[in-house]
């Protein structure tokens, strides 16, 4: 049955989903179907309850922590759901109007750490010139599938080393900053990568280090709503949801010019910044409640279980 056709596949049916995720985990559907529930009952389950299964501590960085991204399947329950959340088809939507409310001809845009390739999809079918980049071997096996099934031409970058400088007018880099243990690395990569004048969107969430965001790092709580993390680099705030979610920087390379920073963008900064510490407690309760999906979902996924549950399914082979 398909639930929400304004979603690209898999997203929009999760019988297709169910289908996909297996293939790549080659966990059994009735698994797949139960972890898929629990992630649309709660965000984060599947990422939390795998890292508590390997005794890794919460929002703390390690070479463990990366062995576990490069090993896990869980980002394929939680980005899945993610991805048809409301509000993160309205951080892809805001993004895609400023694109074509600011530029009439199509972009060279790099989709940085983009997992699952939804983001990458969209832009494409807006007719800009896109580079997918991950370093999941399962998230790129599905974004693989995704661009298939949805015939959308991709380029998919297997390595960031070859990378010219200037050759980007646009970097996406969507809920990945606050992953890693030095955001300004990377920053500094995408200013060499952008061109002069370039643009790098990006929504970063460092307040949100909360028990169902395990891989959120405590060490960028510090981040939110800080302005300087960027401009230090020649970011220049041009434009942003009252949030940040996301934030629009221009790569001017230059020393920035606070009183060109639009008031909106400020004002959310500050707010961003009552996020860090105890506060964000708050914060998180609040991004939790926006973060929450369709009622739709679980019921038909509770339905698909049953189902499985009393044979009434072809299953695969255990």
């Amino acid at each position: 049955m398909e639930l929400q056709s304004d979603l690209p596949w898999p997203l929009n049916q999760n019988s297709d989903l169910i289908d996909l995720i297996a293939s790549i985990s080659g966990e059994h559907k009735r698994i797949v179907t139960s972890k898929l529930l629990q992630e649309e009952k709660c965000l984060g389950w599947n990422v939390r309850t795998d890292l508590q299964d390997r005794q890794l501590p919460p929002h703390h960085w390690s070479e463990d922590l990366a062995e576990f991204y490069a090993s896990t399947n869980a980002f394929l329950y939680e980005t899945s759901v993610w991805n048809r959340r409301p509000l993160k088809q309205e951080i892809r939507n805001w993004i895609c109007d400023y694109l074509k409310a600011s530029f009439p001809e199509p972009l060279k845009i790099l989709a940085y750490g983009d997992g699952l390739g939804f983001d990458s999809l969209q832009w494409s079918q807006t007719r800009h010139d896109v580079t997918y980049f991950e370093v999941s071997p399962d998230c790129i096996a599905y974004a693989q599938q995704v661009f298939k099934k949805n015939n959308a031409e991709i380029n998919m970058l297997q390595s960031i080393s070859g990378l010219e400088p200037d050759s980007f007018d646009v970097i996406i880099c969507l809920d990945v900053l606050e992953h890693v243990p030095e955001p300004s690395f990377i920053l500094a990569d995408f200013t060499k990568w952008l061109k002069v004048d370039g643009l790098l969107i990006t929504h970063s969430p460092f307040f949100l280090v909360h028990p169902w965001y395990s891989t959120h790092l405590k060490s960028n709580q510090k981040f939110s709503g800080c302005t300087k993390l960027y401009t230090s680099l020649g970011l220049q705030p041009v434009r942003s949801r009252l949030f940040w979610d996301p934030i629009v920087l221009k790569n001017t390379r230059q020393a920035f010019i606070r009183s060109k920073i639009p008031w909106s963008t400020r004002l959310g900064g500050v707010l961003l910044a009552q996020g860090r510490g105890y506060n964000g407690k708050i914060h998180s309760l609040i991004a939790r409640l926006k973060s929450q999906g369709h009622s739709h979902w679980v019921n038909d996924l509770k339905q698909l279980l049953e189902q499985e549950q009393a044979g009434t399914l072809e299953l695969p082979p255990a």
